[in-house]
């Protein structure tokens, strides 16, 4: 119970360092114990093993003594995991409960990414973070004592200091923005590469605002075309050879989850033709014809609430003005991100985990159709934004100054 004192303490000292408002406190402190039952009472029998033992096995090698033969990734989260437990003591759940500070932590970066992209259009912002610390799935991931609520929370906070060095021309931001980079890449080499490809994008729109020119949709797709192929060449050079990502797409395509099944690339033409389709099948599967099991059903009903997030997202980003500059980090680093894990991802298990920082940046660009859901929700109850209250407080402020002044007059 030590582990879960601390992470209750280091929430409530982050809620009130960070001076955040009392809704994302009390939902935050909700979704926190929501997540411990989940990893005291839950977890412990869900009759599936994901790759707990791996990092478990890594972490107990670290207090052991023993030199580590797993993956550079697995090693990386299994060493932070070997460190909790010579604090804390060697039991997964301690993972689980320092994952579940992780994961209730995401909504700050996460609402500070909408409010740089709508501005004042977003009156509040409730909506996006109880979406964020409840969505079903994630919050089940999330727990699980792997890597994934410290890689989706360290994404989530390097493009944050991304969006803020470049909305407000901050070269002081590289210091803290350099570790979050440097750990993303060690959980997650991937994400690593779309977050600098993001920055080079927000970059050269921020040249475009510095050099006075115009920009708009063509600029914008002149970008990311121009990007994607910069992309390609790395995901192709450095990361994964064509040998490599035939070999990994078996691999992934195996289980009772898989899909695509026997399919392999025969060139690189064929991983171009094929990205746009893969990309979306990573999105949005699986479909109703893929659902055989309780876990695939599970995926399923994800599906069709991520299909909901992508059609407010693209209504919000139509009929809403944006910063072009956040706006291009966001989409470039989305569109990436879901288009090179489509390309090797064959799997609807691994697909519900490594989409989640993906769903999340629905989330983000649907802010402004979720305000309304929010306000809707708000008007059944009877209960209105903050906002309300303060612009009722500015105009008490203002009448009493105006009798002040007729008073000195």
């Amino acid at each position: 119970m030590l582990t879960v004192a601390v992470v209750l303490f280091l929430f409530v000292v982050c809620s009130r360092i960070l001076d955040l408002d009392d809704f994302y406190f009390y939902a935050g402190l909700v979704a926190l114990l929501g997540h411990v039952v989940l990893a005291y009472l839950v977890l412990p029998f869900v009759p599936y093993g994901w790759d707990i033992r791996n990092f478990h096995t890594v972490g107990t090698e670290l207090i052991d003594g023993e030199f580590s033969t797993a993956s550079t990734t697995v090693t990386a989260f299994g060493t932070f995991q070997g460190l909790l437990y010579a604090i804390f003591g060697v039991d997964t759940t301690v993972v689980s409960v320092v994952n579940s500070l992780f994961a209730v932590l995401v909504p700050i970066p996460a609402v500070y990414l909408a409010k740089e992209l709508y501005g004042e259009q977003l009156v509040s912002t409730s909506g996006v973070t109880a979406i964020v610390l409840f969505l079903p799935l994630p919050f089940l991931f999330l727990t699980i004592p792997m890597r994934d609520a410290l890689s989706v929370f360290v994404t989530f906070c390097a493009l944050a200091v991304i969006v803020h060095a470049l909305t407000k021309r901050d070269v002081w931001m590289a210091i803290p923005l350099l570790p979050f980079l440097a750990t993303i890449y060690l959980l997650r080499p991937e994400l690593a590469m779309v977050l600098l490809l993001g920055l080079v994008a927000g970059g050269v729109f921020l040249g475009y605002e510095l050099l006075d020119i115009e920009t708009g949709f063509h600029s914008l797709i002149a970008v990311i075309g121009g990007l994607g192929a910069i992309g390609f060449v790395l995901f192709a050079e450095f990361m994964y050879s064509f040998e490599r990502i035939n070999a990994e797409l078996s691999y992934r395509a195996s289980g009772g989850a898989a899909y695509l099944e026997g399919m392999q690339y025969s060139s690189w033409l064929d991983v171009l033709v094929t990205a746009p389709g893969r990309a979306l099948y990573f999105q949005f599967a699986p479909f109703p014809l893929h659902v055989e099991t309780v876990f695939h059903l599970l995926g399923f009903v994800s599906s069709l609430y991520i299909v909901v997030f992508a059609i407010a997202a693209v209504r919000s980003l139509y009929s809403c003005e944006t910063n072009e500059v956040v706006l291009v980090v966001l989409l470039v680093v989305y569109l990436g991100g879901i288009t090179g894990y489509g390309l090797i991802n064959s799997n609807f298990g691994t697909n519900v985990r490594h989409r989640i920082p993906f769903v999340f940046m629905l989330v983000v660009f649907a802010a402004p159709v979720i305000q309304r859901w929010e306000l809707a929700v708000r008007e059944w109850l009877g209960v209105w934004p903050d906002e309300s209250k303060q612009n009722d407080n500015e105009q008490c402020k203002a009448q009493e100054f105006d009798r002040h002044v007729q008073s000195g007059e």
